[in-house]
């Protein structure tokens, strides 16, 4: 229960993050156009760092070792690919060059946050199955049918082809 607790902790905290920093650079009209055009990638990257946070106290509740732990790197990288277009608000010294191209890429930076949580996910799920962190009766046993270790691979390799055809897709390299 400490899993779902945390996770959901996590996914409004991540979301209020969000809507603060658009509210302190955009106000009320900033939050809500930021979540009308990007809510297809703000909710899921919230969703998956809470998933991952509750993955996360899992693994620390079987008290395994930090290398299984340092996936966590994923979801920080989730957030600063979610947040990064958001320099543009907070350091206006950076230039007009650097500030139309961080905003150019927003949606892209966004993508990048999405897949960055699915492969998140599916890397603690290995790191789960591989060192057998769950019950027999437990909800975790139930979706332990997968081979994570080889799903993993599967989804860094698609979603580096899903980023790679967002960058390309767009008229002279622009997302």
């Amino acid at each position: 229960m400490k899993e779902v607790r945390n996770g959901f902790i996590a996914f409004v905290s991540l979301l209020a993050f969000y809507i603060l920093v658009n509210y302190a650079t955009a106000g009320y009209e900033g939050v809500i156009w930021n979540l009308k055009n990007y809510w297809m990638y703000v909710f899921p990257i919230s969703a998956g760092f809470g998933l991952q946070i509750a993955l996360y106290t899992h693994i620390k509740s079987y008290r395994e070792s930090c290398k299984s732990i340092a996936t966590g790197g994923i979801s920080a990288g989730s957030m600063v690919a979610c947040c990064l277009h958001h320099v543009t608000d907070a350091v206006p010294l950076l230039g007009v060059g650097i500030s139309y191209f961080l905003t150019l890429y927003t949606e892209f930076f966004l993508l990048i946050g999405v897949l960055s949580s699915v492969v998140g996910v599916v890397w603690m799920l290995s790191t789960i199955q591989k060192n057998a962190l769950f019950e027999d009766s437990s909800f975790l046993a139930k979706v332990m049918f997968v081979d994570y270790e080889k799903l993993k691979i599967v989804v860094l390799i698609f979603s580096v082809l899903i980023a790679a055809w967002k960058y390309s897709s767009a008229p002279w390299g622009v997302v």
